[in-house]
């Protein structure tokens, strides 16, 4: 199975240490992939017969300066051109705009190229018109990974549910705000949090998108499209973050409770009600055991009423596996 990889960050550099540790298991379930073309910001590097995964990462951390193969300034959109491939895996940094994850994405299903990404961006801006393009040039189009990581979202209420309706939706989705909030209740102010997240790799140096809300917005809006079947954009998510959240963590403190930044989805009758915003919960909360970088959420059912789920959130690793599963399933040809 031929991969074609675009965004060589963190998710992208695991990503292929993970495809390399898996290489023996991989092949015992049928599977054996080649990565053959590599694409980060400057340049793009390919080779048919696929590589040497351990001197690509090599070359990688000297930035390219003794790798023939390596042709700067060939953009991914280039590669996606000229190069075969079975599943693109599509990891460039989310945008409010989409871009260049839209375009590469685009480009594949136009060559009815399967596609997983861990990219919230393009989902946000244009799920709909993904999806009908996927299902039109018979191909999939897999994203697991965009919400929560390795935390089950989407896989799971495709395998276990499929017979329930779903009216709700509540979680914790993302890591910086958890634990810059977890932070804030033991007494540090929203400065040295928001630092103290920094230095140890919670949050990027540019954090607005995670402490205004703007990062869980986008995942409720994906999950809204693909589990509640609304075509619904950013603006229509309620959003409030938590630059201003001291009084309500003194509130909490009062009450011997805590305070999480909670994403919501209600189905009401006509619409669905979607909200992040703060709020204070007892500490019985099944939320409240919900700390550091971890995330969680909690479905409500018809049938099967409330079924919760968390998960450990350690980095990139883990979100590079979410997207691996994805690209096995789609070599494998099963649903989850």
């Amino acid at each position: 199975m031929r991969v074609q990889l675009v965004g060589l960050g963190h998710v992208g550099n695991s990503l292929v240490q993970l495809i390399d540790e898996k290489e023996e298991f991989l092949k015992s379930i049928g599977l054996d992939l080649q990565v053959v073309s590599i694409s980060d910001s400057k340049g793009t590097v390919s080779d048919e017969n696929g590589f040497n995964l351990k001197e690509i990462l090599r070359c990688k951390s000297i930035q390219w300066k003794d790798c023939a193969k390596y042709e700067k300034g060939v953009s991914a959109l280039d590669a996606i051109g000229r190069v075969k491939c079975d599943v693109l895996v599509e990891l460039t940094p989310s945008t409010l705009s989409g871009e260049p994850g839209l375009a590469n994405i685009n480009a594949a299903l136009r060559m009815k190229e399967n596609v997983v990404t861990a990219n919230k961006g393009p989902l946000v801006v244009d799920f709909e018109g993904l999806v009908r393009r996927a299902k039109k040039n018979g191909v999939k189009l897999l994203y697991e990974a965009t919400v929560a990581a390795h935390l089950p979202v989407f896989c799971l209420t495709e395998s276990c549910f499929k017979a329930d309706r779903l009216d709700g939706i509540m979680g914790i989705l993302n890591a910086t705000t958890n634990y810059v909030l977890g932070e804030m209740e033991i007494g540090r102010s929203f400065e040295q949090a928001v630092d103290d997240a920094v230095r140890a790799g919670w949050a990027e140096s540019n954090y607005s998108d995670d402490v205004d809300g703007v990062d869980s917005a986008r995942k409720l809006v994906i999950i809204a499209n693909a589990l509640f079947g609304e075509a619904v954009k950013l603006k229509d998510v309620k959003v409030e973050g938590i630059r201003h959240v001291e009084p309500l963590l003194r509130a909490a403190r009062e009450e011997n409770a805590r305070v999480k930044l909670l994403c919501k989805i209600i189905r009401n009758e006509t619409k669905l009600e979607m909200t992040v915003s703060p709020k204070v919960i007892a500490a019985s909360d099944p939320f409240a055991t919900v700390n550091q970088g971890n995330m969680a959420l909690q479905y409500t059912f018809r049938t099967s009423h409330e079924i919760f789920v968390s998960a450990n959130f350690i980095g990139p690793r883990q979100t590079a596996y979410a997207v691996l599963n994805d690209i096995v399933k789609i070599g494998c040809k099963t649903v989850c």
